[in-house]
């Protein structure tokens, strides 16, 4: 199911494939082996009791440790996948409702997360943690605090009524880069012709150091408002940093490799918003 989903949605498929493979390697630890596990890998004490929480912790931490398995998104889509977690990334639902939805689940509702998986993610998502708040509630347990604020935060980017459209989430990425000094600020209406995301924001830092600087404001700023990036590209090389958050996407360049690739021109049939007062 993993895998149907990550093609549904466009993620990477063996990165889906990898995360579920290794999701569960720790899932059948005994009490003994649990406490040694968490202590061994330097684990926050609290998880020692608590088969359910911990085993997606000791997964991540020992695929990491023992298998040389670096990458970040599939680390955290392992790590998060019982509780999730506010501003999951795509690879992160996947593996979460892959999990609690796929063929051998049965219980009450289940159908119908499956139909949302493939029809809205964040939907699925939202469906599974209420389910769990009620299962658990019900059963007289404490929640974890990472699902109830993360089914507050699906709860607020579902209510399109209370939350930022895509134009307004571009508008507020502009602001952010003009009030932070960013050169020759573009934002462009790209929904027409692309598949993966409605507005593209470009903007120039005046050096490596700027554009580090302008990322780093750009992300505070949204994540305020709920919105965190899926991904971000070009840190380790700042001359041209791409922020992917999934409706919009955020490009700063310094001045020379905005002009080495020209984002504006590939881009040159399609609408150019002006930034409003």
């Amino acid at each position: 199911m993993a895998k149907a989903l990550a093609k549904r949605y466009g993620a990477d498929v063996k990165k889906a494939e990898l995360a579920a493979l290794c999701h569960d390697l720790y899932r059948k630890l005994d009490a003994d082996g649990l406490a040694q596990a968490v202590r061994e890998l330097g684990l926050d004490g609290k998880y020692a009791g608590n088969i359910n929480l911990a085993h997606g912790k000791v997964a991540a931490a020992a695929m990491k440790r023992d298998f040389g398995i670096d990458d970040g998104d599939v680390l955290n889509a392992v790590s998060f996948h019982t509780t999730g977690r506010a501003g999951m990334s795509l690879l992160e639902k996947i593996i979460y409702v892959a999990d609690g939805a796929e063929e051998n689940r049965d219980y009450p509702g289940v159908e119908k997360v499956r139909e949302a998986a493939f029809e809205d993610i964040d939907k699925a998502c939202l469906m599974m943690m209420e389910n769990t708040i009620e299962y658990v509630k019900g059963q007289g347990q404490d929640l974890d605090e990472e699902t109830l604020s993360a089914a507050e935060y699906f709860r607020k980017i579902l209510n399109t009524e209370e939350h930022m459209n895509s134009r307004e989430q571009a508008m507020l990425a502009a602001k952010v880069l003009d009030s932070k000094k960013a050169q020759n600020i573009v934002i462009i209406d790209i929904a027409e012709k692309s598949s993966f995301a409605d507005y593209l924001v470009i903007a120039g830092g005046g050096s490596e150091r700027q554009t580090l600087a302008l990322t780093d404001d750009v992300e505070d700023a949204m994540a305020k408002e709920g919105f965190f990036p899926k991904g971000i590209e070009g840190k380790n090389s700042p001359g041209w940093i791409l922020m992917d958050f999934g409706d919009i996407i955020v490009n700063i360049l310094t001045k020379e490799s905005r002009e080495k690739y020209d984002i504006e021109k590939v881009w040159g049939d399609c609408a150019f918003v002006d930034m409003e007062d």
